[in-house]
């Protein structure tokens, strides 16, 4: 046993189908729960209660991710009243948290530690108007009462200081990892086999308007690329998903742009392997998954030269600037013609992902909790 104190975690976020919080919850938590400690899961995952079944205690799915805000609310709910009464029936010593959530009242909680992704309901809370109160009021006290606090970026961390004003807290930039199992170069011609695709550019993630698109959609449209589609891989939100339709009518793209809905992970390896590139051309993002997922399976990335981007990249990518619908173009262009730069940028991804591993964040997790413990 590594150590002899119970570490309680709140991997609430946890959806059916994960994305974001989700997936990183996951991941990393799948990683974790090989130590040697005396864990204690809250989730509401029934897929990670099978793989750990004495470790994982099931929380009620009215907390899901998956049921947006509602969800949000009653996490934050059961955080506040349920939580500190489990936390110490089971004489917890710890309780890490894998998002910006945890206990408020300072009386009620035992030490804790909590994780922040990004501050986009901070940043964007026109698009946020209900999650911005908890970046606003919320996380506050939770930085100020948490032993220590967990970003997974320089970048998140620079505006974590910045936005909040951090200044002698205990902050860790431990990045992300990828499942190295199922992210790897994959036999050619199923996508073309299930689709009906053959050359295409790709884009994962959801579409909210920092996502950038509609300056992709224009840059693409300018290219006139008659021998490419554009796909672009995440659930159809129903707040942006027919403005970007309607769009793509406007640029006369209809036969040229695929909107594939949610992807699940056994599809998504595929598609990353038999695209000619992939785009990620975001405003703004904490970290960024998708373009160490695409590197990992030898896809040439274009992606913005902005935010945490560059620190997960790094020579790996062909940077464009976001704001400029050539820039974008050109990037794009350049990549999927160009097929000594795809070579080299192919070469210089495989080597950029062997930075990172879930086992190496779990690795620095756990160090945290042992200097916490102390």
């Amino acid at each position: 046993m590594r150590g002899n104190k119970k570490i309680a975690i709140n991997g609430t976020s946890i959806g059916e189908n994960p994305t974001g919080l989700g997936v990183y919850t996951y991941e990393l938590l799948t990683e974790l729960l090989k130590a040697e400690y005396d864990f204690v899961v809250y989730a509401s995952s029934n897929q990670l209660k099978r793989l750990y079944p004495d470790k994982v205690t099931l929380v009620s799915a009215r907390t899901s991710p998956a049921l947006g805000f509602r969800g949000h609310l009653a996490r934050l709910l059961w955080q506040q009243t349920i939580l500190p009464i489990k936390l110490w029936r089971q004489n917890t010593s710890l309780l890490y948290s894998t998002v910006p959530e945890g206990i408020l009242n300072p009386f009620l909680r035992r030490k804790q530690i909590i994780t922040i992704l990004d501050i986009i309901p901070a940043k964007y809370p026109h698009l946020h108007p209900k999650m911005k109160y908890h970046f606003y009021y919320d996380l506050p006290i939770l930085l100020k009462n948490a032993e220590a606090v967990v970003c997974v970026s320089e970048n998140t961390k620079r505006d974590v200081v910045n936005f909040y004003g951090i200044k002698d807290k205990s902050m860790e930039v431990i990045y992300p990892g990828y499942n190295q199992e199922r992210f790897y170069p994959r036999a050619k011609e199923v996508v073309q086999k299930r689709w009906g695709l053959k050359k295409y550019l790709l884009y994962v993630g959801d579409m909210r308007p920092y996502k950038n698109l509609e300056r992709t959609l224009e840059a693409f449209a300018r290219l006139n690329l008659k021998d490419f589609r554009l796909v672009i891989g995440g659930k159809r939100d129903p707040r942006y998903y027919p403005w970007l339709k309607k769009k793509t009518d406007e640029l006369s793209l209809k036969d040229k742009v695929i909107f594939l809905g949610y992807i699940s992970g056994e599809d998504l390896p595929h598609l990353y392997s038999e695209a000619e590139a992939f785009i990620f051309p975001s405003l703004y993002e904490g970290f960024g998954l998708p373009p160490l997922e695409a590197m990992a399976c030898g896809c040439p990335v274009v992606t913005s030269n902005v935010a945490s981007l560059p620190e997960v990249c790094g020579e790996a990518a062909y940077y464009i600037d976001p704001y400029s619908i050539e820039s974008i173009a050109e990037g794009i262009y350049k990549v999927l013609t160009d097929e000594q730069l795809r070579d080299i940028m192919i070469q210089k991804g495989f080597e950029r992902t062997k930075l990172f591993s879930w086992q190496k964040s779990a690795e620095r997790v756990l160090n945290l909790f042992d200097e916490v413990l102390k």
